[in-house]
Parts: structure tokens; C-alpha cells; sequence
């Protein structure tokens, strides 16, 4: 089961990195008007393009603990089973919430919520 959550992860970063980098990133990368921070408009588009793809790799590194603790799982694999599961929900309750299920991330989300959340417990 942790393999088809590992799975699901690696899609969901997928997803984020080429589809919202390419559909909402870059547009915003384009735009004028953009605020300066560390001191440049360069720094501004380098801070949202690596802050966007940072979350990708936390991604594909939960992905690779789930597969991990797939092949040898521990009790401190509970507890990171555990936090994966609410960190899974929450942001899945938010995308169904606050897009009122436009943004399909949750139907991704909340099946890994359920996958680690039952592994936590019965594991």
C-alpha cells in the first residue's frame, strides 16, 4: 500500500512541476509589476521559480521515505506515516475546500492521507 501512496506522491510532483510551472509560474515569472525582494527582479523570479519546485522535491523525498518504510518499516515509521497522513489531509481538505473542487489535487491527496493514515495505525 505505501508503494501506491509513493506512486500517487511522484505523480502529484509531476503534475506540479510541469503543468504549474508551465500554466501558472511562467506566466507569473512574465508578469510586470512584480515586488522586488533581496534587492532585484531577478531575485523575485528566482525566489517563486525555486520555491515552487522546492515543494516538488519535498514531494519526491516523502515519496521516497514511503517506499522506504514500505520495505522496512520501524516504529519511527509510525510517527513519519503519521505526519505524512495529516499533512496529506490538511492540504487535500484545503484544495477540495477553498477551490470547492476545482483544483484536483485533492482527489490525489486524499487517497495518500488514507494509505499512510492506515499504515500508522495498523502497520
Amino acid at each position: 500500500m505505501l508503494l501506491v501512496a509513493a506512486l500517487v506522491t511522484i505523480l502529484v510532483s509531476l503534475m506540479h512541476s510541469v503543468l504549474g510551472g508551465r500554466r501558472l509560474i511562467a506566466p507569473i515569472l512574465r508578469m510586470e509589476g512584480l515586488p522586488i525582494i533581496l534587492g532585484s527582479l531577478k531575485n523575485t523570479r528566482l525566489t517563486l521559480w525555486a520555491g515552487w519546485h522546492m515543494l516538488t522535491m519535498t514531494w519526491l523525498g516523502l515519496a521516497a521515505m514511503l517506499a522506504y518504510l514500505h520495505f522496512t518499516p520501524d516504529h519511527a515509521g509510525k510517527a513519519f506515516l503519521f505526519m505524512v497522513a495529516v499533512l496529506f489531509a490538511i492540504s487535500g481538505a484545503a484544495a477540495l475546500v477553498l477551490s470547492r473542487g476545482a483544483h484536483l489535487s485533492w482527489v490525489l491527496f486524499l487517497p495518500v492521507a488514507a494509505i499512510t493514515g492506515y499504515a500508522a495505525f495498523t502497520g
